[in-house]
């Protein structure tokens, strides 16, 4: 065979594997682009039920309810400054009883990954515990409207499933400015619009 034949075979080989390797890509984005369709519908309304924060220093903050809404709760009130990762916040056993406020601005835009999938051994595949530990939780702007390719739920059913209240509209960069400059606080979450204010002393 000629030189000048090996080289016009090499060259259509090269292009044969160029054409795999582009088939292949495209069909890995085909897929990655229909696991991305687990996102919310038109059926997930922004929350509209209020709220109360109360905190032990006397302040009263009207809030927005997008958690469970059956009882009040009371507890530290902590914060994190984390950027992502609001699952694996809830379901840490550090946080445990306490209020956790986040700084990140919003929270629920990427949803909730399953609780049901486990680990090779045993484990919850995606969050810290089997369960949320936090009492309560905080953000600024809730996020009812949520798309990733793991997601199973928005935030507000898991916290709903949980029992757990979630409250957005507040400050939380400020909330976090006094906590540091006043010490630990604690707070009640209450959803009664007629009850009044919290004796903390009794807490």
């Amino acid at each position: 065979m000629s030189p000048a034949s090996s080289m016009l075979m090499a060259i259509g080989a090269r292009g044969r594997a160029a054409q795999r390797a582009m088939f292949t890509s495209t069909s890995r984005s085909s897929i990655i682009r229909r696991s991305m369709g687990t996102q919310s519908t038109d059926e997930d309304l922004a929350p509209t039920a209020t709220a109360t924060l109360h905190l032990e220093d006397g302040s009263k903050l009207v809030c927005t309810s997008f958690g469970s809404h059956e009882a009040a709760v009371d507890g530290e009130v902590v914060f994190t400054t984390g950027m992502v990762g609001y699952t694996e916040s809830l379901t840490d056993p550090s946080y445990k009883g306490q209020i956790l406020s986040f700084t990140q601005p919003m929270l629920g835009n990427y949803g909730v990954p399953p609780r049901d999938v486990m680990d090779e051994h045993g484990l919850p595949a995606f969050m810290e515990s089997n369960k949320i530990h936090a009492a309560g939780m905080i953000c600024q702007d809730y996020s009812h409207h949520w798309s990733h390719w793991n997601a199973g739920s928005s935030l507000g059913t898991w916290l709903k499933e949980e029992g757990v209240p979630g409250i957005s509209g507040i400050d939380t960069r400020a909330l976090t400015k006094k906590i540091r400059e006043s010490g630990a606080m604690l707070g009640r979450i209450e959803i009664d619009e007629s009850a009044p204010a919290p004796d903390f002393s009794q807490v």
